[in-house]
């Protein structure tokens, strides 16, 4: 079997940080690993949420992620205090179902800027910090969060849709670099989980499953050393099974879809 990254076994010498903590994947995966002993720090720009779930169990960090100001302020706090995370995954996202012809420029504009832009304005300040301050006993983590929306074009998601793909570009990207530097990054595509994105979707959507077993299956996916974690699994091999097919036929089947 293939590996990527040094497999995450043991969370008690970890500190994480959840960036997008206050509901769905990321407020799972923040009980998930609290409960394995991670050094825990949680961000979100709903203040008051994050102190509902996780006061007194992390420390909390609100930040909204769309503002250079904001994430520079957070990030030049843990500098100066000496509390970088060794472990970041990166959750956030929002989504509008509808098709091309019903889009907004504007909104459309500002989702993106959380779904894909934000991601630069952190990612890079946290990698720089890491390789002028190496581990030497074990390797710093990045942690992207995608979908199975990023495998291929489908229909009324095409801004979401995007924003996962070049999510997932990064990842691989960030992955070839950074590696020298002992640091891994890993990519998390799940399938429809029930969180406040997909409760939008009026379609009946297929194995769902809820956000506390999204987050067992990234642990466990962290825990095999491969880049990327994929699920549910019956879902996620038919999407990469499309993806590898040749593009014109899958535009023909997703036609007869319709």
């Amino acid at each position: 079997m293939f590996t990527s990254n040094k497999p995450i076994k043991d969370w008690s010498d970890r500190h994480v940080w959840i960036i997008g903590a206050s509901e769905g994947i990321g407020l799972a995966l923040g009980q998930a690993l609290k409960l394995q002993q991670a050094r825990l720090s949680v961000s979100a720009r709903n203040e008051n949420r994050l102190k509902d779930e996780f006061s007194g169990k992390a420390r909390i960090l609100p930040m909204d992620v769309s503002s250079t100001e904001n994430v520079a302020h957070v990030m030049d706090l843990l500098i100066q205090e000496g509390t970088v995370p060794d472990t970041v995954f990166w959750l956030p996202a929002v989504y509008h179902p509808g098709g091309v012809l019903s889009l907004d420029p504007e909104a459309t504009l500002k989702r993106l800027n959380i779904n894909l832009v934000s991601a630069f304005n952190l990612f890079p300040r946290i990698v720089r910090y890491w390789t002028k301050h190496p581990l030497t006993n074990k390797q710093y983590h990045w942690s992207w969060f995608s979908s199975l929306a990023a495998y291929r074009g489908l229909p009324n998601a095409s801004d979401y849709g995007a924003s996962r793909s070049a999510i997932s570009h990064l990842a691989q990207s960030s992955h070839l670099e950074l590696k020298r530097y002992n640091i891994d990054v890993s990519l998390i595509s799940p399938g429809f989980v029930n969180t406040r994105l997909t409760q939008k979707n009026e379609f009946k959507m297929p194995l769902l499953m809820s956000p506390e077993r999204a987050a067992q299956l990234t642990i466990k996916g962290l825990k095999s050393g491969k880049f990327e974690t994929h699920f549910p699994k019956r879902l996620s091999i038919l999407f990469k099974f499309l993806n590898i097919i040749p593009i014109d036929l899958y535009l023909k089947i997703m036609r007869l879809l319709k």
